[in-house]
């Protein structure tokens, strides 16, 4: 209890000190005239334009054509089925997702990318393609976080690990 009353005692002869001492006599504190508060809001999650393709010159069509291939790694292969009903579909070894771009929070994007992948029977992914991108940016993101998933692997109806393709989407979404 002492020490309590010492530390008041102490702080608020400091306060004193400090606020009516000689070198704050000729600062004005008073800075509501320089100083403006501005409130920024968004008015909802920004979404991305369409594309729209213009037939101006041949150098845009092939620029629009490089584009609109979508990301990918590995090679495809008709070795990874589709899951069937009396499949057990893969689940991945850990749920952490891929980062936000910076620039897409910065501009508040939000949605859903959705990768094809194709799995090993060991749980490897050997293949990964965007099916619905949101942008570039999210997905470089989305194939650099695909490349190191690890799965347990799919398995048949009698419980044999088996070669897959799944459509795995992944959400954008702001908080707040």
């Amino acid at each position: 209890m002492g020490w309590s009353i010492l530390s008041f005692i102490i702080l608020f002869s400091m306060l004193f000190v400090i606020r009516w001492s000689e070198s704050s006599d000729n600062v004005d504190f008073n800075i509501d005239e320089t100083m403006e508060m501005v409130e920024l809001r968004l008015s909802g999650p920004v979404h991305l334009p369409e594309i729209q393709e213009s037939s101006d010159s041949t150098e845009s069509l092939i620029e629009e054509k490089i584009e609109d291939k979508p990301l990918t790694f590995g090679t495809d292969s008709d070795e990874f089925s589709d899951l069937e009903n009396s499949s057990v579909p893969p689940m991945p070894l850990f749920s952490k997702t891929p980062r936000y771009p910076d620039s897409m929070r910065k501009a508040g994007i939000e949605g859903v990318v959705v990768i094809e992948l194709g799995i090993s029977e060991s749980g490897d992914v050997l293949y990964g393609k965007i099916v619905k991108s949101l942008g570039k940016e999210f997905d470089i993101v989305v194939v650099e976080w695909a490349k190191n998933i690890k799965f347990y692997p799919a398995k048949t109806e009698e419980r044999v690990p088996m070669k897959c393709r799944i459509n795995l989407p992944i959400r954008f979404k702001l908080e707040g």
